[in-house]
């Protein structure tokens, strides 16, 4: 049997689903390449579910769909929005070498110090633990863009589940441990506005890794969800450049 050539994992945020990521979803099912965009383990459903979920959970929806999409193609890409970027570097670390080419859209490896080193610690290890439980999205900053803001609201939790972004903290702190292993060429998109993550983290990753390219792009009128927001266009542009030029042109019987 033929395989296909391209495929692309696709994988949304924390708190989300892949229907926040639909305009690069389109863009490449419309390029040739078969798309697989799973929702991740407890999410889709309700607060309660999502904050009884680890890493280790949304990891294996991750690896469950690399492993069926590895049957079906012969070269695979891969696009992380936020969450979703930190469990693509760490299927690569672990090994999968078919992956070609990565695009890591807010890369939370480095959270913005209000929050890495002040909230999320005060409320982990001490007995507001007991109290706070979740904390509302800010979904102005969230997605600049009010239409793209609208169908961000549509298609994720209204809150975020305090265990979660503990859980977050745990799974940046494992990927930058094996960034070595990386050797992927690396596209890194960042919204100038993006009022979660701490965009030195892109520095420390292009430090760390093996890979030989590492692409770092600033979206200049986008916060932290960049598919939705006023950007999209050139994100969903530069991901297709990106993939094309990495992509194999022959094809395995």
């Amino acid at each position: 049997m033929t395989k296909a050539k391209k495929g692309c994992l696709i994988i949304h945020g924390l708190t989300g689903t892949p229907a926040n990521l639909l305009p690069i979803t389109d863009a490449l099912k419309a390029k040739g390449y078969l798309v697989k965009a799973p929702l991740l383990a407890g999410h889709g459903v309700d607060l309660k579910t999502l904050s009884v979920t680890t890493w280790q959970d949304w990891y294996g929806s991750l690896v469950r769909a690399h492993d069926e999409l590895s049957r079906e193609v012969d070269q695979i890409f891969f696009v992380g929005l936020s969450m979703g970027a930190l469990l693509g570097l760490k299927l690569a670390e672990d090994g999968a070498n078919n992956i070609k080419a990565m695009a890591l859209l807010g890369l939370p490896l480095k959270l913005w110090p209000l929050f890495d080193c002040l909230i999320i610690p005060l409320v982990r290890y001490t007995p507001l633990r007991f109290s706070i439980r979740s904390t509302p999205k800010n979904f102005e900053k969230s997605v600049l863009d009010p239409k793209g803001r609208e169908i961000y609201r549509q298609n994720s939790l209204c809150r975020m589940p305090a265990p979660a972004a503990f859980q977050i903290q745990d799974l940046a702190k494992i990927v930058e441990r094996d960034l070595n292993k990386m050797n992927q060429p690396l596209l890194l998109l960042h919204g100038h506005h993006d009022h979660l993550v701490d965009p030195k983290g892109m520095l420390t990753l292009k430090k760390k890794v093996a890979s030989k390219q590492v692409e770092i792009v600033m979206l200049e009128h986008s916060g932290h969800v960049l598919p939705l927001d006023y950007d999209r266009d050139i994100v969903v542009q530069k991901i297709i450049n990106f993939f094309d030029s990495h992509a194999n042109d022959s094809q395995t019987l």
